[in-house]
């Protein structure tokens, strides 16, 4: 296996497969191997083109929320062509389709393991295997610099649904995985699905003005239902201390974020994705926000 590495900036960052490295003949894709891969990323590199790159990630390294071996080692470069491109909606572009990916990725962000994605890997010994998946760790501890840099440029983006897949970037950046699925499925803010973690039974919430309403049934569907309204957090306005992000505080962290994104809409409702409900089946108490994450 051969490695080479790259400055990003002026920060020595990380090492990468080569282009040539004959590993990339034991790395399997949505499709089998795909010995296309390294000449189509060296073609993205030579001349970008939105096309090729939405080719790579949604037809060669990714697949119906799966991710790959492959996956890991194609990301390193596609944050590498993000950090070095001079076009902030390129870049912008970029972090926000890896969101995706890497939201979806359950592996602990743990060196020299080997990721479940690889458990049928015969082809590389399992060095190189913790090699791919270091390297992939390496270059992922640029993205919270990346994504704070082009923070004013997001904010600038014409729809609130876009910026949700910015504040995703972000949360994937700041280790919040789970946190940003839930920006990824419910981009658009105007259904989440709740569930209730005594009976397991799924619920509608849907926004009503700026707050939130839980329903049994679809209301789209049910219009004759009234809903039970969500009590909102009690901090309505919450402060973020800059402190180590936890279960406990991102309410306040992604609260700072989407602020800075400007996103009206989202604002409105975060005490209210945060606040409680009573289960429309069997009257429990809810956790509104932990019981949406138990769906994604």
């Amino acid at each position: 296996m051969r490695l080479f590495f790259f400055f990003w900036g002026d920060m020595y960052l990380a090492r990468m497969l080569t282009l040539d490295a004959k590993a990339w003949q034991h790395l399997s894709g949505p499709f089998g191997i795909d010995g296309s891969l390294p000449e189509a990323i060296a073609g993205l590199q030579s001349d970008y083109s939105k096309e090729l790159l939405d080719e790579i990630i949604w037809e060669k390294i990714y697949h119906q929320d799966t991710l790959y071996e492959n996956t890991f080692a194609t990301i390193p470069y596609l944050l590498e062509l993000a950090a070095n491109n001079t076009d902030p909606e390129t870049q912008i572009d970029i972090l926000c389709s890896l969101a995706i990916l890497l939201a979806a990725d359950g592996n602990p962000p743990a060196k020299d393991t080997i990721p479940a994605e690889f458990r049928d890997n015969s082809g590389l010994s399992p060095e190189e295997i913790k090699a791919v998946f270091n390297d992939y760790l390496l270059a992922l501890e640029r993205l919270p610099a990346l994504c704070e840099t082009l923070l004013p440029e997001a904010r600038e983006l014409p729809e609130e649904t876009d910026k949700s897949y910015f504040l995703a970037a972000l949360a994937v950046a700041h280790g919040q995985r789970d946190f940003a699925r839930v920006f990824i499925q419910y981009y658009e803010g105007e259904e989440y699905m709740a569930y209730c973690p005594a009976c397991e039974a799924g619920s509608h919430v849907w926004p009503k003005g700026d707050e939130l309403r839980i329903y049994a049934e679809d209301p789209v569907f049910h219009k004759e239902q009234e809903g039970d309204a969500v009590t909102p957090h009690p901090e309505l306005i919450p402060a973020w201390d800059g402190s180590t992000i936890t279960a406990a505080n991102r309410y306040a962290w992604g609260y700072d974020f989407l602020t800075q994104l400007d996103m009206p809409a989202l604002r409105a409702r975060w005490p209210y994705l945060f606040g409680t409900a009573r289960c429309p089946g069997c009257g429990a108490e809810m956790d509104l926000f932990r019981s949406i994450l138990a769906g994604v």
